[in-house]
C-alpha cells in the first residue's frame, strides 16, 4: 500500500534481503528495488515530480578509497574497473532497452526515508528513461 510506513527491519524482511544500497536491481527477479531520500541534506539530489507519480533518481557515487575522496567530483560509473555492469549500468540498460525496443518496463518499488530506521513505501513505478546530467564537477546519472 502506498505511503505505507515501516521500519527498516520490516522493509528488508519483506525483500527477503539487507537492502544496504539505494539500488538493487531485479531482486528475485520480478521487480527491483530504490531506496531514496528528498531530505534537507540528503546525499543525493532525488526528487518527486507531477504530484509523486514521477520519480527522478540520482545513481551511485564510486565507491569512497584513499584515492576517491571527492566522491561529488567523479563521475559515476556504469562499470566497475573489471567491466562489469555496476547498478547504475544495470538500471541505464533496462531503461534504454525499453525506450528503444518497448515492451514492458522495469518494474522498481520504491522507499522513501523518512528518518533513520523508519521508511514510507511509495509504491511502483516503470522504469522508462536515463540519462547524464552534468553539474559543475562531473555526470551524474539520473533514472
Amino acid at each position: 500500500m502506498a505511503n505505507e510506513i515501516i521500519s527498516c527491519l520490516d522493509m528488508c524482511q519483506r525483500k527477503g534481503a539487507n537492502l544496504q544500497r539505494g539500488m538493487n536491481f531485479r531482486m528475485r527477479g520480478d521487480h527491483s528495488v530504490i531506496l531514496m531520500s528528498v531530505r534537507p541534506n540528503a546525499l543525493y539530489a532525488d526528487r518527486l515530480e507531477d504530484n509523486g507519480e514521477t520519480l527522478i533518481y540520482e545513481g551511485h557515487d564510486v565507491p569512497q578509497t584513499t584515492e576517491n575522496q571527492e566522491l561529488k567530483r567523479i563521475d559515476q560509473p556504469e562499470r566497475t574497473s573489471s567491466g562489469t555492469l555496476t547498478e547504475n549500468g544495470k538500471f541505464q540498460q533496462a531503461a534504454q532497452v525499453y525506450k528503444k525496443n518497448g515492451g514492458s518496463p522495469e518494474r522498481v518499488r520504491v522507499y522513501e526515508k523518512l528518518k533513520k530506521g523508519i521508511w514510507s513505501y511509495k509504491g511502483v513505478f516503470h522504469l522508462v528513461d536515463s540519462w547524464q546530467e552534468k553539474d559543475n564537477h562531473r555526470h551524474a546519472r539520473k533514472s
